[in-house]
């Protein structure tokens, strides 16, 4: 038995069953054996409603018998049309559908994801898994196989997916294991393999390399499974676009990725210098397009409307507004897709502009909190790990961690005018979201009653930005994506 993990596209089953192909026709030595591969290694994962369509699954049920390649028996689960998955041998002898079959004179049981199965008088358990990856949690999977092996008495086999689709990433890390938990064979995270084969990674890498390698991985196989030409964003001098930016040139190379500076009558010549850093230390195409004269210009033709009106937050989001029309122009003409550069802090709190800096394609930090981005940071400029295929030791200067962040749309304006620090910020939001915790929990944890209770307002008054946002790759238990869903309209 060989167990393979593949990268599979959403929907492109033609692809994938190239892909398929190539791994039924590793392992010549082993010529015969069956290959078990992830769920939804045919379909790709996530698929939405697509599991749903009537056509797209008569095409999978179609292409099922052409997954016997080279005299080699796979199994594999596809969906089922209710929600959930059928695992499916596919063999000389045709498709068959099921929970448990005979591999090479062994009766095996096969669950998908560790699901409920009877494991009465079989000598093998197989589980087909797609499971995305979280932050910190790559071995709990591992150990939860082990403890429940041991407990069966029963050798088990695990595989899962490996890549990027849209939000979600797959880390891989397929294994098989004895009866009492002790590896047999292992492939390694974040690589497609055969094991048996390939060379065997172990011990995997740990965090915070595999979030930085899940951000490359994610951003890395959106823009070549979407067909974009490389990447755009707006480099401001600040931490998060620097950290967006980095991200790229480790995902795509710096020739995929383009970075635009707009100053404003507001922009500080340390800001400039920053950016222009930033863009050399990576190697990236940089350009200025100052946004003074648009600015002036909309201004202008609001001003016989504002008459009166002070000057507000209204004139600040131009700014930013006239930044996000820029970048989207250049998106447009060049084909590329434009990254918005919000962190998770910003988004829970709505401090960003809609149809500003929350213009962008895809969001790559967007599950990433202020502290643990910059943690994050710290980590990729005191590392070069051999997987990045680059010579960028350091990816930005230190000061653009330690300087206080600024969005830079008045005069001396810094974050923490508007916004608690963002280490007490993080910890408030992290029991409110990742824990669910409300406002009497947070308070009794210790931290201030009213600054809890703003952040709390904020949290909630943000809605209806974040509904507007775009998608980004998942990293915790509690994204904004996927795994939250408050109305707009409530009262809280």
């Amino acid at each position: 038995m060989l167990i393979a993990q593949i990268n599979p596209v959403a929907g492109d089953l033609e692809g994938n069953l190239k892909k398929i192909h190539w791994a039924a026709e590793q392992g010549i030595q082993s010529k015969g054996e069956t290959l078990v591969l992830p769920a939804y290694a045919l379909t790709g994962w996530p698929l939405g409603d697509l599991a749903y369509s009537k056509s797209f699954m008569a095409n999978v049920h179609k292409t099922l018998e052409k997954l016997y390649h080279n005299d080699r028996e796979v199994l594999t689960a596809i969906p089922d049309g209710a929600g959930g998955a059928t695992p499916v041998l596919v063999n000389s002898k045709g498709v068959h559908y099921g929970n448990h079959f005979t591999i090479t004179g062994l009766t095996v049981a096969v669950s998908i994801g560790f699901e409920p199965v009877n494991c009465n008088g079989v000598d093998k358990l197989i589980v087909l898994d797609a499971r995305p990856f979280r932050s910190g949690t790559v071995t709990e999977t591992l150990e939860h196989a082990r403890t429940f092996a041991s407990r069966i008495r029963l050798p088990l086999v695990y595989t899962n997916l490996v890549g990027g689709n849209d939000s979600a990433v797959f880390a891989g890390g397929s294994f098989m294991l004895d009866l009492d938990g002790g590896f047999i064979e292992c492939l390694p995270l974040w690589k497609d393999g055969v094991a048996g084969v390939d060379e065997v990674s172990w011990p995997w890498t740990s965090e915070p390399e595999n979030t930085w390698r899940a951000l490359t991985m994610g951003v890395g196989d959106y823009v070549r499974k979407n067909g974009f030409n490389g990447v755009l964003l707006g480099l401001s001098g600040g931490f998060d676009s620097a950290l967006c930016a980095a991200i790229a040139v480790d995902a795509l190379g710096a020739d995929k990725v383009r970075a635009v500076m707009m100053p404003s009558v507001f922009t500080s010549e340390e800001s400039l210098n920053d950016a222009c850093a930033v863009a050399e230390c990576l190697g990236i195409r940089y350009d200025i397009l100052p946004i003074l004269d648009p600015v002036k210009a909309m201004e202008d033709v609001l001003a016989p409307v504002f008459a009166g009106k002070d000057r507000d937050a209204t004139e600040e989001n131009l700014q930013a507004r006239m930044r996000g029309t820029m970048l989207m122009a250049l998106s447009n003409k060049f084909g590329d897709l434009l990254l918005a550069t919000c962190n998770k802090s910003e988004e829970a709190v709505g401090y960003s502009t809609l149809y500003g800096d929350m213009c962008g394609g895809f969001a790559p930090i967007k599950d990433l909190y202020k502290t643990d981005a910059y943690a994050l940071a710290r980590w990729r400029n005191e590392n070069h790990p051999r997987w990045i295929e680059n010579d960028i030791k350091r990816v930005m200067p230190d000061n653009l961690i330690t300087k206080a962040p600024t969005a830079e749309l008045r005069p001396n304006q810094k974050d923490e005018d508007s916004l608690p620090p963002y280490p007490t910020l993080d910890a408030i939001l992290k029991m409110m979201i990742e824990n669910d915790a409300g406002v009497d929990e947070v308070i009794s944890a210790g931290y201030d009653e009213a600054t809890v209770r703003k952040v709390w307002q904020l949290l909630h008054r943000a809605e209806f930005k974040r509904k507007q946002g775009a998608q980004g790759i998942r990293l915790s238990r509690r994204s904004f994506d996927e795994d939250w869903d408050y109305p707009i309209t409530k009262k809280v």
